[in-house]
């Protein structure tokens, strides 16, 4: 059977709608960016750019081609946020000769950088942001200053609104309480071991302790009733220093809570690895502890890291005087 003019016309018009609309997303684990091609006097340059959403990396397809009457260095490639917290590519990214009249396709992947204040406290990046920009940083051959192309991606607004109400969820991260007096008593004890100079090394900040030669670095927080914390540890000491595993510990008060239950692993990323509990002079470790600690409030519950019997030092003596405070943040 023919189809009439109009049911013809009537097709047309529907596929042509469909086809011109809003492209349907595909895969529920990513976030798509949007950027308009730019070039200048040399350089062209143009970028597809998707979150994943599962592992928090950006993938980007990058084409660059060489319009200019001379070969181009491409030194550098960066994603940053609007507020300017820049990313490297995780992928081998060397400098790049790009002849005249010739094109390329880079595909680079980064872990950007989203919030850096949660990132100092916790160790997570945040969530996606809805703009990034990508800066290309190049020289022509012949001319030693550099020049600097940048790309705009922006997500879709409907899609990154929906993406954020899914994926934000109240965080608290924990850092060392600075106001209880901690240098003054942990330097007091030091000396009363008396294999110590006059004057041992204290220093506590919010996420860092440094004792005579051994400095700590937390990161922590606490999300669905899950607490996760790392402790990396170097030892730039003179003296060798063990950690106690079990003694190790996180709580909402002196003792640990009916039913709490706590993983702990250590990684010894340089060092004797028959012996991670050991650290010598040089060595590194990572203290890595989960716990399920459900509290009544995350955001106004102070912790307390229980150390006090978790280092120990030659003769069997602690390293640390008392246990320290954990402050929360909510973010």
């Amino acid at each position: 059977m023919k189809l009439s003019l109009l049911t013809i016309l009537v097709i047309t018009l529907l596929y042509s709608c469909s086809s011109t609309g809003k492209k349907s997303k595909t895969n529920a684990h990513e976030l798509s960016y949007r950027a308009a091609d730019i070039n200048d006097d040399a350089l062209a340059a143009g970028i597809s750019l998707t979150g994943n959403i599962d592992t928090k990396e950006l993938t980007s397809q990058i084409n660059l081609s060489n319009s200019g009457s001379a070969a181009l260095d491409i030194q550098e490639i960066v994603v940053s946020t609007a507020e300017g917290l820049r990313s490297v590519p995780i992928t081998a990214f060397e400098h790049l000769s790009l002849s005249q009249g010739k094109d390329t396709t880079l595909a680079l992947k980064f872990n950007p950088l989203n919030e850096l204040k949660l990132y100092q406290v916790t160790g997570l990046q945040g969530n996606f942001k809805p703009v990034y920009i990508t800066r290309i940083t190049y020289k022509v051959a012949g001319n030693d200053s550099l020049k600097t192309l940048q790309l705009t991606s922006a997500a879709e607004k409907d899609e990154y609104m929906a993406y954020s109400s899914k994926y934000t969820m109240p965080i608290t991260g924990y850092s060392f309480n600075t106001k209880t007096g901690f240098n003054e008593q942990q330097q007091k004890y030091l000396l009363s071991l008396k294999q110590f100079p006059p004057a041992p090394f204290v220093y506590l900040s919010e996420q860092e302790i440094a004792i005579a030669g051994l400095n700590f670095r937390l990161k922590s927080y606490h999300r669905h009733d899950t607490l996760y914390t790392e402790l990396s540890i170097v030892n730039h000491a003179d003296f060798p220093v063990k950690i106690i595993q079990d003694a190790f510990d996180i709580t909402t008060g002196n003792k640990p809570l009916p039913g709490e239950f706590k993983k702990i692993t250590l990684e010894k990323v340089s060092g004797t690895q028959q012996t991670p509990e050991m650290m010598e002079k040089g060595d590194r470790v990572v203290i890595h502890f989960k716990k399920y600690l459900k509290t009544a409030n995350p955001a106004k519950d102070t912790l307390t890291l229980n150390i006090h019997n978790a280092f120990v030092l030659s003769g069997k003596k602690d390293l640390f005087a008392r246990d320290i405070q954990l402050v929360p943040t909510q973010f």
